[in-house]
């Protein structure tokens, strides 16, 4: 079950048995569906392919984007869960064609056969040309040569089916963090990287994120995605703010601090004159809860327009394990009605 808390761009971890159960929830996290909602806004989208295959984001038309959300299965039944598919055009034609973002978020040596097969499917459901990728996310690379897939007789070859791999555990994070570019910087988070450094490539992806031409929803969710897999301690969010304000002027600070949460921003100011660790608590306790409630708030909106009146206050009203189950449950919504049966269920 995907963690909703995880999508929000609240970057402080949390300690004792709160800590624990994140971690636990870590184990049982659904990437597929992280990683759905990060490639589906369009501007992270042409970022991902200007950042890892520039060569095809000559021909893609991003103005003309279709997201194919209807569930689509195997050939023996089973539902797709991995994988996007986008309908849109060659740039100043008006052919159509497919791509499909297979996500593996575990090591599979099938994958292959799995991508030939999603291939064929999509192809003869809707008679377009498909233009496959797997993105591959699991921490160690992949030890087998996944693409092409042949078959071979002693006569000839029968078959080849080439697709783009996109290895995230093959690249350095380092360098993807240098770039202004949304998806980069969001995918960084799972390369390889000194985990030691982990504050300071953090402060590199805020500094970058501010300089990216994308709207604050989008910048919300490659901060939240990073930060869900790349959680600070308590000691080193406060050491990711001294380093902030080192290398950054204050005008371009407020813009960072944008990114984050402004209640845990004012919990670390009260933390101050309070006493250091009371203030963090509290901070942190408002701003997950204030902040989620208000992405919640911008997500939904964006699905399904205005909300009502109504709706708005109920979910202010949520306390924050109900506005974590609701940002599980959104992913699943596919109209105004799914909502108000949650609400109704939940409140």
């Amino acid at each position: 079950m995907w963690v909703g808390v995880g999508l929000w761009a609240v970057f402080y971890e949390i300690e004792s048995s709160r800590a624990k159960q994140y971690a636990h929830r870590d184990e049982i996290m659904n990437h597929d569906a992280l990683f759905k909602m990060l490639l589906k806004a369009p501007a992270i989208l042409r970022g991902f392919f200007d950042a890892f295959l520039p060569a095809a984001a000559k021909f893609v038309d991003f103005n003309v984007l279709e997201f194919l959300d209807k569930e689509r299965f195997t050939i023996d039944g089973r539902k797709r869960t991995g994988d996007l598919l986008i309908k849109t055009r060659f740039r100043e034609e008006a052919a159509a064609f497919l791509i499909h973002l297979e996500h593996q978020a575990q090591p599979d040596p099938d994958l292959g056969r799995r991508m030939l097969e999603y291939f064929m499917l999509d192809w003869r459901d809707f008679d377009i040309p498909v233009y496959p990728v797997a993105v591959l996310s699991h921490k160690e690379p992949a030890q087998i040569h996944l693409t092409p897939m042949c078959v071979d007789f002693p006569n000839g070859r029968v078959l080849q089916f080439k697709f783009d791999v996109i290895d995230l555990g093959r690249m350095q994070a380092e360098s993807y963090l240098k770039m202004a570019n949304p998806a980069a910087l969001a995918l960084a988070a799972r390369m390889k990287f000194d985990p030691t450094e982990r504050v300071r490539l953090t402060r590199d992806l805020f500094i970058k994120l501010a300089e990216a031409s994308i709207g604050p929803d989008d910048k919300q969710l490659v901060a939240g995605f990073f930060s869900k897999y790349q959680r600070l301690s308590a000691r080193e969010a406060l050491q990711l703010e001294q380093e902030m304000s080192k290398v950054m002027p204050d005008m371009a600070r407020e813009k960072v601090i944008q990114l984050t949460n402004p209640f845990i921003e004012l919990g670390i100011l009260r933390g101050r004159q309070e006493g250091l660790q009371k203030g963090i608590k509290r901070g942190r306790q408002e701003g997950r809860q204030q902040g989620e409630v208000e992405l919640v708030l911008r997500l939904l909106r964006r699905r399904f327009g205005a909300l009502t009146a109504s709706q708005e206050r109920a979910i202010r009203k949520l306390n924050l394990f109900r506005i974590e189950a609701l940002g599980e449950a959104l992913l699943e919504f596919t109209s105004r009605s799914d909502l108000a049966r949650w609400l109704r269920a939940n409140f």
